[in-house]
């Protein structure tokens, strides 16, 4: 009985770290801003890609 109540809750364990792992990794995939919590509010705009500046010496 102890045996399997041991292989339950280590099995509950690694079941959870597993899930959270792939978790993890789904939103690492989706970048920074994509997976942030805050990306519907943000105001610092920080994943905004700079615009190209005009080369002036070529006018």
């Amino acid at each position: 009985m102890t045996l399997l109540i041991n292989i339950l809750i280590g099995s509950i364990i690694f079941g959870y770290a597993g899930i959270t792992l792939y978790k993890s990794i789904k939103k690492q995939k989706k970048g920074k801003c994509a997976s942030c919590s805050l990306q519907k509010s943000c105001s610092y705009n920080v994943c905004v890609p700079p615009t190209k500046l005009e080369d002036f010496t070529t006018k």
